[in-house]
């Protein structure tokens, strides 16, 4: 017994949570509720935002704009009634009034059911409910509109539960009360109707068909029915709501299925898994994950003192992260607190099947094991099914359709029949298709049970080496469009694809005896470098390289050893970089491979400019553009050009550098190679700047950056920014010139890039020494030069002039040569961590 309210047309229920209006439920959430019963259970007084708030939220802190979108809810559903959107007054900054009508009902709001008959057959809810609060209170609002809803979901992602919850609340918005009809136990379909008649107390009637007696039992009352674990007996179950909903205007079906019922009537509501946590956050953001709050409760179920220490807390974070957040694993994952340590509970994770083996004995038999929920949904597919399934696990985080048609075929299955498998398996929940459909996941989970099944078919490698080759083809159609028009699409394209391609190389590495491993190399390693995966790529290079079954001298390894080269470079690694350039244009020329020849002169020279050796550089540039001139080739040309220009500047030679450029240049825009006109931008810019046309210098180092920002090249954009920081410190502007430096270092720290990074810490040391702290600019001064030192990398004629020009006035400004060498020595003592730090504070504290 407790106290219901009649306000006029509508009823409230505040303990069931419930508002109905002339007995159909109304679309306001559980908290909506709770704010109407606060007002209602005072009418006439005013109470304070305060008394209304604890009401509502008890124990939470939240925002008073929570309590206003309530009220503005509330007021929407009572306008129902002319007039009823003025039943609740405002006390302007304090609080609000009720003074609609009001009368107390003491006791069943709805007439008492029939003699010998409950309202509801609904299971004891035995565990709290957490983490669905949006899910729940969308579906109280869609019911009233709707005849049938089927929650569709994976195993184990909790729709059997939000749909019991969803029907306990909702119990007294239906005359007649909510049934619950457990399938899960029924082994044949025509069952169906039988275990619906035994809740409801329906009897066979002798030479009538058991759905008829059921329709004609149904037809005068308003009841909610719930179908739960449709998935094994869909075509029977979708054959009886039919008949029911057709024949029963007050009936109403919640369905629970991992796929749709597809009939007519039908709205999905498609159940996701809980939302994760950011392990890296703090303990507090940690906690206020819905998979966290979910796990921490069971948890205590367990061992009541549990809690969310810093260490635990980001130990609990990852279980749900690995876990996918689906509420079975996480479950079964609290249990084992009992007798395990949260982090070894991650390190156990790897083995998930075995750590999740055992639930609580009120569950489901399919529900006691992570293992045999997925037994579960793999039974019910067909055998072209199962092995379309299986062969999904190979990719990693996600895969296209395209994809899916070329790895998935082989055997019984073609390249036609992929999209309908996809479809059916997206269907029954075990594939997560993205918003847009253009891509397709498994959790985690999930895939990994579907690679147990892989390994046991015999024919992994078969799949993975189809999946080898298939991201081996999209790595070498990318490569040539980094260089053109549709060189941003092509980049996203491989940044979805990463962890494919990562497993692909790490097939090639695992299974040796061919040359993808060493095309994969060779076609990613621009990407790479653009995305800032520099030391990753390298790794990859070295680990293919080394593999002793493809040691051969060959293009393809000729050219796996460029990119190795020209990665190594990136990183400041001079001498690695130096020796795979040499072996590289040793093999071309043994291999008379003309383009080979020219692409390792145009490296190799770019690279011994860098060791100072701008004779050397230009001799092995003015071979190259013979080359491309021969073969006519614009994109050898055009970095032939550069690198001719490149070997002029530092020669000082800056009208003919200028030329070179500008000549280079025309070609890039000319081919769209939006990469090269950003560099080539870049190059002029500084060009103009040695020359003292700072304005146009500033224009070309922001046309270069808008493009290096629009390509996400974070290399790119250090470089326009350095640029554009020396245009400042030339003007005298030393705090924007200090922004612009901060932010290049920033990003060279991030890619690992000493070459880039000595260059800094000396740009950084003259803004520094000119805005007056001498000692500082010393130790950076110490500190680059022992790194330009470490890494083989001199400054070029003009950098040194420039640099020595700045040091000199710092020293001068200080005016005690012996504790400026002592800082300088100091500098040179520091780890490379310590002097980027030291630069980084030194310009925010003076800038």
């Amino acid at each position: 017994m407790h106290t219901v309210y009649e306000i006029g047309p509508f009823r409230l229920d505040g303990k069931a949570g419930v508002l109905t209006h002339d007995g159909v439920a109304t679309p306001l959430g559980a908290r909506g509720v709770s704010v109407l019963a606060a007002l209602v259970g005072r009418a006439g007084e005013y109470l304070e935002r305060s008394v209304i708030l604890e009401a509502a939220w008890p124990g939470i802190v939240v925002e008073e704009a929570n309590l206003t979108v309530q009220i503005s809810a509330i007021r929407r559903v009572l306008a129902r009634v002319a007039g009823g959107e003025r039943w609740i007054e405002t006390l302007t900054r304090r609080g609000y009034r009720f003074v609609g009508p009001v009368v107390e009902v003491n006791g069943n709001p709805w007439p008492p059911a029939p003699p010998g008959r409950e309202r509801s057959n609904l299971p004891q809810l035995l565990k709290s409910f957490i983490g669905r609060e949006r899910e729940l209170t969308e579906i109280k609002k869609l019911l009233p509109g709707t005849r049938l809803l089927t929650l569709t979901g994976t195993g184990g992602i909790g729709k059997t539960r939000l749909a019991l919850q969803a029907a306990a609340e909702l119990r007294n918005a239906y005359r007649d009360g909510v049934w619950f009809v457990d399938l899960a136990p029924l082994v044949d379909p025509e069952l169906v109707p039988n275990a619906l008649a035994q809740v409801l107390g329906v009897k066979e009637s002798v030479g009538e068909p058991l759905v008829k007696t059921l329709s004609d039992h149904l037809r005068l009352l308003e009841l909610l029915v719930v179908l739960d674990n449709c998935e094994h007996v869909l075509d029977a179950c979708a054959r009886l709501a039919e008949t029911l909903l057709r024949e029963s205007a007050g009936v109403t079906v919640v369905a629970t299925s991992r796929e749709p019922l597809r009939i007519g009537a039908e709205r999905t509501y498609p159940l996701g898994t809980l939302p994760l946590p950011d392990p890296q956050a703090d303990a507090r953001s940690i906690a206020e994950s819905d998979s966290v709050r979910l796990f921490v409760d069971r948890a205590r179920q367990h061992r009541p003192g549990f809690d969310l220490q810093d260490q635990r807390a980001r130990a609990v974070a990852e279980i749900c992260v690995r876990l996918d957040g689906i509420p079975l694993a996480l479950e079964l994952a609290a249990a084992r607190v009992a007798v395990l340590p949260v982090e070894q509970i991650v390190r156990l994770l790897d083995q998930r099947f075995r750590l999740l083996a055992s639930g609580s004995r009120s569950d489901l038999p399919r529900h006691q094991t992570l293992h045999a929920l997925l037994d579960w949904s793999y039974e019910l597919l067909d055998e072209a099914e199962r092995q379309f399934f299986a062969r999904l696990s190979v990719f990693a985080d996600g895969w296209t359709l395209a994809a899916a048609e070329v790895v998935g075929a082989g055997d019984v299955i073609t390249q036609d029949d992929a999209v309908y498998l996809l479809i059916a398996l997206v269907e029954k929940s075990l594939v997560v298709a993205d918003d847009d459909g253009d891509r397709y996941r498994m959790l985690e989970t999930v895939r990994e049970y579907a690679r147990e099944k892989l390994a046991m078919t015999g024919g992994a490698n078969a799949v993975r080496e189809r999946h080898c080759q298939f991201f081996l083809a999209l790595a070498e159609n990318a490569e040539p469009n980094l260089a053109g028009p549709e060189q941003a699409s092509w980049l996203q394209r491989l940044e979805d694809e990463h962890d494919n391609l990562r497993s692909a190389l790490e097939y090639c590495v695992a299974a040796p005896g061919s040359d993808a491993g060493l095309r994969l190399c060779s076609a990613l390693h621009w990407f790479w470098i653009m995305r800032g995966f520099r030391a990753e790529g390298l790794d990859w290079c070295v680990r293919v390289l080394d593999i002793e079954a493809i040691d051969k001298r060959t293009a393809e390894r000729a050219r796996a050893l460029q990119a190795a080269g020209i990665l190594a470079y990136h990183l400041g690694d001079f001498p690695a970089a130096r020796a795979y350039h040499e072996d590289s244009l040793a093999m071309a020329r043994e291999l008379r491979d003309q383009k080979g020849i020219a692409r390792a002169a145009i490296l190799l020279g770019q690279l011994r400019l860098r060791q100072g050796e701008p004779a050397a550089a230009h001799a092995l540039s003015e071979e190259a553009l013979a080359i491309s001139r021969n073969l006519d080739d614009p994109s050898l040309m055009q970095q032939s050009l550069n690198g001719l220009g490149n070997a002029a500047l530092d020669m000082g030679e800056y009208p003919i550098a200028q030329s070179l450029y500008e000549e280079s240049l025309a070609i890039a825009r000319e081919r769209a190679d939006r990469v090269r006109i950003a560099i080539l931008l870049n190059n002029l810019g500084y060009v103009t700047f040695l020359q003292g046309e700072y304005s146009a210098a500033r224009t070309l180092h922001e046309e270069s950056l808008a493009i290096r920002r629009e390509l996400k090249d974070p290399g790119g954009i250090a470089y326009s920014l350095s640029g554009l920081g020396e245009v400042a410190l030339q003007h005298g502007d030393y705090p924007a010139a200090g922004a612009f430096f901060r932010d290049a270092l920033s990003i060279r720290r991030e890619l690992g890039d000493k070459m880039g990074i000595a260059e800094l810490l000396e740009k950084q040391a003259a803004v520094i020494g000119a805005m007056g702290n001498a000692l500082r600019a010393a130790q950076l001064g110490g500190a680059a030069e022992r790194l330009r030192e470490e890494i083989g990398s001199p400054l070029t004629t003009e950098e040194r002039l420039r640099h020595h020009r700045h040091i000199s006035a710092a020293r001068a400004a200080l005016g005690d040569d012996a504790a400026f060498n002592r800082a300088w020595q100091q500098g040179r003592a520091q780890s490379l961590e310590q002097a980027i730090e030291i630069s980084l504070k030194a310009l925010v504290d003076r800038g």
